[in-house]
């Protein structure tokens, strides 16, 4: 969901803001030895497995980071062995004996009146982590 806030005095436009809202988990897996994977077909495994929306960020090559959309951090642990299994059958991923998943956690939720009028740094990056 996608939210547009103008801030100004009239027809004095000071400030625009727009707020996307996305319940969405982060999880990394890994223990993986990765070469060649085609991302677009990982995505369309995960989704039929998780039944949500799935987008890989990350991929390395003993790990890959992904976001799922509208499912609980505790959801995707509870379902890691099959996931794990899942993955391995997936053409340029081969799972080794430690394969886990290593992070999984939901996005932190930013009150939007609590966002500062001026940046707190001239880093978008720092921004955030100061205000969480």
């Amino acid at each position: 969901m996608i939210y547009k806030f103008r801030r100004g005095k009239g027809k004095v436009m000071d400030q625009e803001y727009i707020i996307a809202h996305a319940d969405k988990s982060v999880m990394k897996i890994s223990g993986l030895r990765v070469k060649g994977l085609n991302t677009k077909k990982l995505e369309q495994i995960l989704m039929e497995k998780l039944h949500t929306v799935v987008r890989v960020i990350g991929v390395t090559g003993e790990s890959i980071e992904m976001d799922a959309y509208d499912i609980e951090p505790d959801q995707v642990r509870k379902n890691e062995k099959g996931l794990i299994e899942i993955l391995a059958l997936t053409e340029g991923i081969t799972a080794t004996e430690v394969a886990q998943i290593s992070c999984s956690e939901k996005i932190v939720e930013v009150i939007y009146d609590q966002i500062p009028e001026k940046p707190i740094s001239a880093c978008a990056k720092e921004r955030w982590i100061k205000r969480s």
